[in-house]
């Protein structure tokens, strides 16, 4: 197989356009698509067309409804040319057909059925003579009065019924094919009344399709090979983790899953998966650094740039906010359906097939897998891993009243991860979601794998340490701070405390830290960390304090 478009342009003087254009059409098969990261996909095809000598159009079905023109890719053996493409998308005409009913139809088949009736009424009549008849033969024809016939009288007497009898079975005869041609009748019409369509029966519209259209010129007829690929975004995928957790050995267990969602128009059948870390869609040219200019703020120069450009800002903003843009992963995992994977969680690392390049990572998938166009998310499973990791409780009480339990693994840059949200699941027992974030430079991982209700926080102001004194210009400010930790768990209990004092980036305003209660301290960013081991049961009170010393006349704003 060859890439035909080498040649596209090397025909277009041949003059074989005069000769007669055939259309030929086949189905194209969906083998394998390669889903890439956030949304787009690549899909390939296989068919086989039939065709003749010279020139035809060939319409190839069952391709994307709107793929990337620039990325279709056509590839045919040496004895074919491509010398011309486009893509189209097609629907078939909806033809209503009326039901019309034959007329008098339901009469015909009263009118038969009454003489079917009739029919089966001679019938029966003359079943009845035979049978009397019948009855005085073997009474040896004894008369009423019971005198016997004599020998003659016998004679005319059987000649005579025999006759008869014989008449009427062909009578019967001809009344059972007559009722036999009633019910075939009868049969004809109702077949013929079943197979009109139904009048309140809605007709569904024809789903549209995508297609192909080539022009193709064969030097030989024949059956050909094709193969077919092109990019769409109408597909894509994010991933999505289960970590499973047991408290007897403190395991680790991390299944890697994907959500799967395609609106191509086409049904993904027994499709092989490919599921890549890159995206296409980002621009991959290098960034250019421009010149940085700095000015002085001028208040009344900056409201008169927001009244000359009224479209450009918010008139009513008194000020310039910072936007945050995150990335919403849940998006997709709201309409999970169901996972199409029926291996065993175990054997998913047999199947899977881990395939690295220096920009991005692939996941071939050797199982078949059905995915329909319908845009929901579908569950792929990709691996299974145990992975060594140490458990930690950690809290933040200034920010959080809630102590959260932390996995912190540490080779996980081997895992190959992607950022996306993770079920919690401890003792088979679904705990709650967490985040998975490995964009760090940190040789640590930590997962939060939920909240510890069983251990009790709290964090106040200790108002008797703390207070505010003037002197001079000066103002002084003292706050203490104490939290309390309680271990109700029936289990020793390892946690990280973290807490801060703020970091002046002015000479003016003055920081001095008091006790710390034996923290670690970080001055630099001004983190405070406690290493506190419990028991079942104990507590624990920490407390720190810090001042602050500033003129008077100013006050202190918080800036993160």
């Amino acid at each position: 197989m060859r890439n035909c478009f080498t040649i596209l342009f090397l025909l277009l003087s041949t003059g074989l356009f005069a000769q007669q254009k055939d259309t030929v059409n086949a189905n194209a098969t969906l083998t394998h698509a390669t889903v890439y990261y956030g949304y787009g996909t690549e899909l390939q095809h296989e068919l086989k067309a039939t065709l003749g000598n010279g020139i035809q159009h060939l319409v190839i079905n069952n391709v994307a409804l709107q793929p990337d023109a620039n990325t279709i890719q056509i590839y045919c053996p040496e004895n074919v040319a491509i010398l011309s493409y486009y893509h189209r998308i097609y629907t078939k005409p909806v033809i209503e057909i009326p039901r019309v009913i034959p007329v008098k139809s339901n009469d015909s088949i009263v009118a038969l059925r009454k003489q079917q009736a009739a029919l089966n009424n001679r019938y029966q009549i003359n079943e009845d003579i035979i049978r009397r008849i019948s009855t005085l033969i073997e009474n040896n024809f004894v008369t009423p009065d019971k005198k016997y016939i004599n020998s003659d009288e016998l004679i005319k007497l059987s000649n005579y019924y025999t006759g008869r009898v014989k008449d009427l079975r062909m009578e019967l005869y001809d009344w059972q094919v007559k009722v036999a041609e009633i019910n075939e009748k009868i049969n004809e019409i109702t077949k013929r009344l079943s197979e009109l369509p139904d009048p309140n029966q809605k007709i569904e519209a024809p789903k549209p399709v995508g297609q192909l259209i080539l022009e193709v010129m064969a030097k030989t007829a024949g059956t050909v090979d094709f193969g077919v690929s092109y990019f769409t975004n109408n597909a894509g995928w994010i991933p999505s983790y289960d970590i499973r957790m047991k408290t007897i050995d403190n395991s680790l267990k991390i299944a890697y899953k994907a959500s799967v969602s395609q609106n191509t128009g086409l049904d993904w059948k027994n499709v092989k998966l490919s599921l890549s870390t890159s995206n296409p869609n980002q621009a991959g040219s290098l960034p250019v650094l421009s010149p940085l200019y700095l000015q002085l703020y001028v208040p009344e120069l900056y409201r008169s740039m927001i009244q000359a450009k009224p479209n450009a800002m918010n008139n009513n903003a008194p000020q310039l906010n910072e936007v945050v843009i995150t990335a919403d992963y849940k998006k997709m995992n709201k309409d999970l359906a169901y996972s199409v994977n029926t291996v065993n969680a175990s054997d998913l690392g047999n199947y899977t097939n881990l395939k690295e390049s220096q920009l991005n990572t692939n996941f071939e998938i050797d199982l078949p897998y059905d995915i329909p166009s319908n845009g929901k998310a579908y569950n792929v499973a990709i691996k299974e891993e145990i992975v060594p990791a140490t458990y930690q409780h950690f809290a933040i009480p200034k920010l959080d009243n809630d102590v959260f339990l932390v996995a912190a693994l540490n080779n996980w840059d081997s895992l190959s991860l992607m950022p996306g949200d993770a079920n919690i699941i401890m003792d088979n027992v679904y705990l709650g979601k967490s985040f998975i974030d490995p964009n760090i430079t940190a040789d640590t991982l930590k997962i939060s794998l939920g909240r510890d209700k069983r251990v009790a926080i709290k964090r106040v102001l200790v108002k008797s340490f703390s207070k505010t004194t003037y002197k001079g210009d000066k103002k002084t400010e003292t706050f203490t701070y104490e939290i309390t930790v309680k271990n109700n768990k029936k289990q020793p209990l390892d946690l990280l405390l973290k807490d801060q004092y703020p970091i002046s980036r002015v000479k003016e305003v003055e920081v001095t830290v008091g006790d710390l209660d034996g923290a670690e301290e970080n001055k630099e960013l001004g983190i405070l960390n406690w290493t506190v081991k419990l028991n079942p049961g104990e507590s624990r009170k920490i407390r720190f304090s810090y001042t602050i010393r500033y003129p008077k006349d100013k006050k202190l704003q918080e800036v993160r």
